[in-house]
C-alpha cells in the first residue's frame, strides 16, 4: 500500500466510502432498502441468543462462551447474527413510526399491532431508464 500510514488510513476510508455510496445506490436503483446500524453498536460483545453483554472482550478471542445461556459463540458470525437483527429492529421502527404519522395524518387511530410489513414493501420510482435523475446526461443544443 502506501508507506505513510496516515495517507493509507485516508485511502481507505475514501474508498470504504464510494463503496457504500454504491450500494446506497444500487438498492435505489432495485427497489431495496439500505439500513446502516451504528458504527458503536456492541455486535460482537452480546449474545445473539439471551441479549447478555459481555463487559470486554479482546480482539484476539476468537471465540467465547455467554455467561447467561452457556452458549459458545463464534465472534464473527455472533456479529452477524447481531447486525442482521439490530437492523430489522430499525426498520420495523421506522415503518411504525411512518404508519403512525399516516394514520394521524388521515385522522385515523394509531394502529400498535403492525407488524413492519411496511419496511419490506417500498416503492422506487424508475426514470430514463432506471438512472436517478441527478445521473442523468443533459444534453442542450
Amino acid at each position: 500500500m502506501v508507506r505513510n500510514h496516515k495517507l493509507a488510513k485516508a485511502i481507505q476510508q475514501v474508498g470504504w466510502g464510494q463503496f457504500c455510496t454504491m450500494l446506497k445506490y444500487k438498492a435505489d436503483q432495485f427497489g431495496k432498502v439500505y439500513q446502516e446500524v451504528d458504527r458503536f453498536f456492541a455486535s460482537s460483545k452480546t449474545c445473539h441468543v439471551c441479549l447478555n453483554r459481555v463487559d470486554s472482550l479482546d480482539l484476539s478471542i476468537r471465540f467465547w462462551d455467554c455467561n447467561s445461556c452457556k452458549t459458545r459463540h463464534d465472534r464473527d458470525i455472533n456479529a452477524a447474527k447481531n447486525i442482521r437483527d439490530e437492523g430489522l429492529r430499525i426498520l420495523n421502527l421506522t415503518a411504525l413510526k411512518s404508519e403512525a404519522t399516516s394514520d394521524f395524518e388521515m385522522g385515523g387511530a394509531f394502529r400498535t399491532s403492525g407488524t413492519g410489513d411496511k419496511a419490506y414493501c417500498q416503492t422506487v420510482r424508475r426514470s430514463n431508464r432506471g438512472r436517478k435523475k441527478s445521473t442523468t446526461m443533459l444534453v442542450s443544443g
